[in-house]
Protein backbone atom coordinates (compact mmCIF):
# COMPACT_ATOMS: atom_id res chain seq x y z
CA UNK A 1 0.00 0.00 0.00
CA UNK A 2 2.79 2.15 1.02
CA UNK A 3 4.41 1.43 -2.45
CA UNK A 4 1.19 2.34 -4.46
CA UNK A 5 0.85 5.92 -2.39
CA UNK A 6 4.49 7.12 -3.34
CA UNK A 7 4.16 5.74 -6.70
CA UNK A 8 1.11 8.11 -7.02
CA UNK A 9 2.60 10.84 -5.42
CA UNK A 10 6.15 10.86 -7.79
CA UNK A 11 3.25 10.58 -10.78
CA UNK A 12 1.51 13.83 -9.34
CA UNK A 13 4.80 15.50 -8.99
CA UNK A 14 5.79 14.46 -12.36
CA UNK A 15 2.08 15.07 -13.71
CA UNK A 16 1.72 18.16 -15.96
CA UNK A 17 -1.61 18.77 -18.15
CA UNK A 18 -0.92 19.53 -21.93
CA UNK A 19 -0.16 22.85 -23.28
CA UNK A 20 -3.37 24.26 -24.91
CA UNK A 21 -3.04 24.42 -28.60
CA UNK A 22 -2.59 28.39 -28.99
CA UNK A 23 -5.22 30.41 -30.72
CA UNK A 24 -4.26 31.50 -34.41
CA UNK A 25 -0.87 30.98 -33.63
CA UNK A 26 -0.16 32.96 -30.91
CA UNK A 27 2.16 36.07 -30.73
CA UNK A 28 -0.60 37.90 -33.37
CA UNK A 29 -2.89 39.71 -31.38
CA UNK A 30 -6.80 38.70 -30.97
CA UNK A 31 -7.71 38.93 -34.82
CA UNK A 32 -8.57 35.23 -36.28
CA UNK A 33 -8.67 36.89 -39.38
CA UNK A 34 -12.79 36.24 -39.91
CA UNK A 35 -13.17 39.23 -37.03
CA UNK A 36 -14.21 41.76 -39.57
CA UNK A 37 -16.69 39.49 -41.41
CA UNK A 38 -18.60 38.63 -38.58
CA UNK A 39 -18.49 42.66 -37.38
CA UNK A 40 -19.77 43.19 -40.78
CA UNK A 41 -22.46 40.64 -40.33
CA UNK A 42 -23.29 41.65 -36.79
CA UNK A 43 -23.52 45.40 -37.96
CA UNK A 44 -26.03 44.45 -40.38
CA UNK A 45 -28.19 42.81 -38.42
CA UNK A 46 -28.17 45.65 -35.71
CA UNK A 47 -29.58 47.62 -38.50
CA UNK A 48 -32.34 45.71 -39.36
CA UNK A 49 -32.87 45.03 -35.92
CA UNK A 50 -32.96 48.78 -35.34
CA UNK A 51 -35.37 49.30 -38.23
CA UNK A 52 -37.60 46.77 -37.19
CA UNK A 53 -37.88 47.96 -33.59
CA UNK A 54 -38.81 51.34 -34.75
CA UNK A 55 -42.08 49.77 -36.56
CA UNK A 56 -42.63 47.88 -33.43
CA UNK A 57 -42.78 51.20 -31.68
CA UNK A 58 -44.78 53.15 -34.05
CA UNK A 59 -47.48 50.49 -34.10
CA UNK A 60 -47.57 50.04 -30.33
CA UNK A 61 -48.50 53.66 -30.11
CA UNK A 62 -52.03 52.98 -31.24
CA UNK A 63 -52.99 49.87 -29.39
CA UNK A 64 -55.23 49.71 -26.56
CA UNK A 65 -53.73 49.39 -23.15
CA UNK A 66 -55.53 47.91 -20.55
CA UNK A 67 -56.46 50.37 -18.64
CA UNK A 68 -58.04 52.16 -21.93
CA UNK A 69 -60.08 48.72 -21.79
CA UNK A 70 -61.39 48.78 -18.30
CA UNK A 71 -62.52 51.91 -19.07
CA UNK A 72 -64.63 50.85 -22.30
CA UNK A 73 -65.81 48.20 -20.12
CA UNK A 74 -66.85 50.40 -17.60
CA UNK A 75 -68.79 52.54 -19.81
CA UNK A 76 -70.27 49.52 -21.96
CA UNK A 77 -71.72 48.29 -18.89
CA UNK A 78 -73.16 51.54 -17.81
CA UNK A 79 -74.51 52.30 -21.08
CA UNK A 80 -76.42 48.60 -21.14
CA UNK A 81 -77.34 48.88 -17.45
CA UNK A 82 -79.23 52.50 -18.55
CA UNK A 83 -80.71 50.80 -21.41
CA UNK A 84 -82.12 48.27 -19.81
CA UNK A 85 -83.95 50.52 -16.98
CA UNK A 86 -85.38 52.55 -19.99
CA UNK A 87 -86.66 49.44 -21.41
CA UNK A 88 -88.33 48.31 -18.24
CA UNK A 89 -89.38 51.87 -17.50
CA UNK A 90 -91.38 51.88 -21.06
CA UNK A 91 -92.57 48.45 -21.11
CA UNK A 92 -93.90 48.55 -17.24
CA UNK A 93 -95.59 52.48 -18.64
CA UNK A 94 -97.13 50.56 -21.24
CA UNK A 95 -98.75 47.74 -19.38
CA UNK A 96 -100.03 50.41 -17.18
CA UNK A 97 -101.81 52.21 -20.10
CA UNK A 98 -103.59 48.92 -21.23
CA UNK A 99 -104.32 48.47 -17.87
CA UNK A 100 -106.52 51.75 -17.46
CA UNK A 101 -107.85 51.45 -21.11
CA UNK A 102 -109.07 48.14 -20.47
CA UNK A 103 -110.78 49.37 -17.11
CA UNK A 104 -112.09 52.46 -19.13
CA UNK A 105 -113.78 50.50 -21.96
CA UNK A 106 -115.41 48.03 -19.40
CA UNK A 107 -116.23 50.81 -17.35
CA UNK A 108 -117.76 53.23 -19.55
CA UNK A 109 -117.99 51.20 -23.28
CA UNK A 110 -120.21 48.37 -21.20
Amino acid sequence: MAAEIHQLEQWAKNYREPPLPAFDGGGGGGDDSGMETRISALEAANLETRDRLARIETRLDSVATKADLLDVKATLHQEINAQTWKLVTFVCSFGTALVAATYFLAKHVA
